[in-house]
């Protein structure tokens, strides 16, 4: 009897310890998530037939040999890979804004004519219960374009997120579960959570042009993700180390080697000194001229202003050390399917690293 007391709460516990452990195993997604900034969109298709969406290779440098010396626009794609149960995402950019800049995005950047929709990652799933991919909630605070030739930092803010319950098999996986929580879709290679438009301003001939994803460090709100654990959502936070940014070699060929995502820090300057960097023209560049049909925005002749990097300039700006992140509005109006309009936040700092 002695022995069958001692044994009975041994197994009891037992019982509690493995049943515990079951639920944090099936509930937890092991979260490794990366985004970068995909400047060449060549090789990554949606087929909507099979609703499959494959990323190709990513290429963090757009490289032009000839200069466009007009204002115009690249499309990139903003890409996630290694995420399980996303339900949100917003993402923090850094950049000179008479370089290059984020004219605006676009969530739903493919078509599934099964349904009529416009379909991105974070929608990708197909909801059991109506058929059809949920809508989707974004949102956007990108300030205007300064002048040209200013140099002047600016920041901006973008994000996302899926509308109605939360559920697993409704919040997408990049690559699949080993278990999958749903079979309407599939994403082997990462998933499109936005098409990103970057403009060129001006005449940027022999320039190589930085779009930056940034943490939170020192322009909160920054870069995060958000996941459904099973009750609710976690709030994961983008490390800089996570975060791969873009180049645009405009006239010039691309780096020999991939950037890492963390800039150079800047060299220590005097007071008063304003960091510049003198480009590197292609074989055959100096003073620009306009190709004929530019179109309207064409640059008159003129030497390529020199540049410097995001990373290299000083912080700009107001910072109020924080804020609400634009995903915990999106959530709170996803949840009532109501639309959201872009903008109301501050612009932050340009970090300085």
């Amino acid at each position: 009897m002695k022995r069958l007391l001692f044994v009975l709460p041994v197994l009891a516990a037992a019982v509690v310890a493995c049943t515990l452990f079951l639920v944090w195993n099936t509930t937890r997604a092991v979260q490794l998530p990366t985004v970068s900034l995909d400047m060449d969109t060549t090789g990554t298709t949606y087929v909507d037939s099979t609703n499959t969406m494959t990323v190709g290779t990513i290429d963090n440098c757009l490289a032009s040999v000839t200069a466009n010396t007009a204002t115009h626009i690249h499309t990139t794609h903003l890409v996630i890979n290694n995420v399980e149960d996303l339900v949100g995402w917003q993402v923090r950019l850094n950049y000179i804004g008479d370089q290059m800049r984020p004219q605006g995005q676009n969530v739903t950047p493919f078509t599934d004519s099964n349904t009529a929709q416009g379909v991105g990652f974070t929608n990708l799933p197909i909801d059991s219960t109506t058929s059809v991919h949920r809508d989707i909630t974004a949102a956007a605070s990108i300030p205007p374009a300064p002048a040209d030739g200013t140099n002047t930092a600016q920041t901006a803010l973008i994000g996302a997120t899926y509308n109605g319950t939360q559920t697993f098999p409704i919040s997408p996986d990049t690559p699949a579960k080993a278990t999958p929580d749903d079979s309407s879709y599939s994403a082997p290679s990462g998933g499109v959570l936005t098409q990103l438009n970057l403009q060129v301003i001006g005449n940027e001939s022999g320039n190589t042009l930085q779009m930056d994803l940034d943490d939170n460090n020192p322009n909160p709100p920054g870069s995060n993700i958000v996941v459904f654990n099973g009750t609710g959502t976690d709030t994961l936070q983008l490390a800089e180390s996570s975060l791969f940014d873009g180049f645009h070699a405009e006239g010039a060929a691309g780096p020999t080697e991939s950037p890492s995502p963390t800039p150079t820090a800047a060299p220590t300057l005097a007071p008063g000194q304003t960091p510049t960097r003198t480009p590197t023209p292609a074989a055959g560049a100096g003073t620009a001229t306009p190709t004929a049909g530019a179109g309207a925005g064409a640059a008159g002749s003129r030497t390529p202003t020199p540049r410097v990097s995001p990373s290299a300039l000083p912080p700009t700006g107001q910072n109020d050390g924080g804020g609400p992140s634009v995903i915990a509005y999106l959530l709170l109006l996803a949840a009532a399917a109501v639309p959201v309009s872009a903008g109301g936040y501050k612009i932050w700092r340009l970090r300085r690293r």
